[in-house]
């Protein structure tokens, strides 16, 4: 199994979001410890080369070495 890495600023910003969003995004994340490789790789943009999932209304950016998730951040889906 792989351990998920979420960082500080990431987590502050997951305790503030709506709990329908946490949520979701938490329930995806869990599936990475499972699957890390689960989701597709950004080719483009500032998160090139991260794995990420859309959860709610937020793009989840990551990266996988080896065994380690590292949750790299999140990023808005659309501008409510």
């Amino acid at each position: 199994m792989a351990e998920v890495v979420w960082p500080q600023t990431v987590l502050d910003a997951l305790i503030e979001m709506p709990e329908r969003d946490r949520r979701l995004i938490l329930e995806k994340a869990d599936r990475l410890q499972q699957y890390p490789r689960l989701y597709p790789v950004r080719a483009k943009g500032r998160f090139r080369n991260h794995r990420w999932f859309l959860a709610g209304d937020w793009i989840v950016y990551y990266r996988v070495i080896r065994e380690t998730v590292y949750v790299k951040g999140l990023w808005p889906a659309r501008i409510p």
